[in-house]
């Protein structure tokens, strides 16, 4: 009955709902408001109520090195605002991640019941299918897509980022949920209906991802994917090699290999890779050739663009590694990468790449300069524990089923997100991150509980 269920569990159905769905950002002066920003307090504020009043309780899930960690990059962050020119930015960034770890620590440490669970799994994943299915609307319908970083792409007219502001924010998105999706498709349901039902889903975010046109992302959408089918095989692999989910499989791949410019944007990608391999031939690099010998001129054009893609990021990184050790006790400030970064591309004119701001495109790199050594090692500490705790979690329930695959799911989602974040500043996404670490949390809570999801 609806009178059974707490306040807490309907803000926590809430952010399941509109985190994925609204992007939208307004501002009240230099204040920004979206939904995180009116969610997280308001979730904070009725548990703490409800908690008060006994009308939630909370589970036995230790979360003390978790919040001793949070803690100590909080007060390093703190810290690092003595070496701020600009004290909004930082304070902000400070604010967001305060409310990352409350959220992160509520959804966690409440007890829900195995009605609940069932009911956030089930709108979780139908609100993923409604994202997933207005990005492939947004390509067929030319809505919305982003026109920047289309260059290298001859038939594609823009790149998909659905709900999210960005195509490599959804990219980052996708991976993450990636392998959550493919294990409950193939190992978790046993009746065929439930199983063609999640593999479509999977399905929709391949086909996502391949709309986003970002090559690293493709690429480790490629090892997540593998990584996955490897950690429960036995499972997987018998469970895969059947008639429905055989077909199922085909049909996918000859879509992904017709899409527009996928052939050639694959072949860029493995430009990209290799560009950063030191290669040990004596032949040099030499030209792209076709069966004649002939230079292939098209190869060779993706080939340029895709160097000039590489150069441009390397440039970027290595912006934010200069200003970082110059810097190397407390960094320029939390939030002041972007205040300083027109000082430095003006001091180190080879490190200009034609903007006046530009992220650093690599969240490490960013709290390494903003927060400096102890800084960016207090920040890795928090995610180091994280696969550590996850570890535990696997190996003391690894014996349920639906909890074994969230938990292969969330180490090999959670391993992709990390690895995109060397690309991107996908850490300092609020929608993107909050998302993460509301699934994180229930995620570890569900793990934790007692009662189990019966099988479909």
């Amino acid at each position: 009955m609806a009178g059974k269920h707490s306040l807490t569990f309907y803000l926590v159905l809430l952010h399941i709902i509109i985190m994925p769905l609204v992007p939208a950002k307004i501002y009240a002066g230099p204040l920004p408001i979206s939904a995180e920003v009116i969610l997280i307090p308001a979730l904070t504020v009725v548990a703490i109520a409800e908690y008060m009043t006994g009308r939630i309780r909370l589970n036995s899930l230790g979360l003390k090195t978790f919040m001793t960690l949070f803690g100590i990059f909080f007060l390093i962050q703190v810290i690092s605002l003595s070496q701020a020119d600009s004290l909004l930015p930082g304070l902000k960034e400070i604010v967001r991640y305060v409310s990352y770890a409350i959220l992160f620590y509520i959804v966690t440490k409440v007890k829900f019941s195995d009605r609940e669970y069932k009911t956030m799994g089930i709108t979780f994943v139908s609100i993923l299918a409604v994202v997933g299915v207005w990005g492939i609307i947004q390509y067929a319908f030319d809505i919305n897509l982003n026109k920047a970083g289309v260059y290298a792409l001859e038939e594609a007219y823009g790149r998909v980022q659905s709900t999210m502001v960005n195509p490599n924010y959804w990219a980052g998105f996708i991976n993450f949920i990636l392998p959550i999706l493919l294990l409950f498709a193939v190992v978790f349901f046993k009746d065929r209906k439930w199983q063609l039902i999640m593999f479509a889903v999977f399905g929709v975010y391949v086909i996502n991802q391949i709309f986003t046109y970002t090559r690293s992302a493709w690429l480790i959408m490629a090892m997540a994917i593998l990584l996955t089918s490897l950690l429960i095989p036995k499972q997987f692999y018998k469970k895969l090699f059947t008639i429905h989910l055989i077909g199922a499989t085909l049909l996918l791949g000859v879509i992904v290999y017709s899409l527009p410019d996928v052939q050639e944007r694959t072949t860029s990608a493995m430009y990209v890779v290799q560009s950063f391999i030191p290669s040990f031939s004596g032949g040099g690099n030499g030209g792209a050739t076709d069966g004649d010998g002939e230079v292939d001129e098209e190869k060779e054009k993706d080939k340029a663009l895709s160097g000039k893609a590489v150069t441009s990021r390397t440039t970027l990184w290595k912006t934010g590694l200069v200003m970082y050790q110059e810097n190397p006790t407390l960094g320029v400030g939390i939030g002041n990468y972007d205040v300083r970064y027109k000082e430095y591309v003006t001091k180190y004119p080879e490190l200009y790449v034609g903007h006046d701001q530009y992220s650093v495109h690599n969240s490490y790199l960013k709290v390494a300069a903003e927060t400096g050594t102890i800084g960016v090692l207090s920040f890795l500490a928090i995610y180091l524990y994280y696969f550590l705790f996850l570890g535990k979690q696997f190996l003391f329930r690894r014996e349920d089923l639906a909890k074994k695959v969230l938990l292969i799911g969330l180490f090999v989602g959670t391993g992709t997100f990390m690895g995109q974040n060397l690309a991107n500043n996908l850490i300092f996404i609020p929608q993107v991150n909050v998302i993460f670490w509301l699934v994180s949390g229930l995620i570890f809570n569900y793990v934790h509980s007692a009662g189990k999801i019966v099988e479909s």
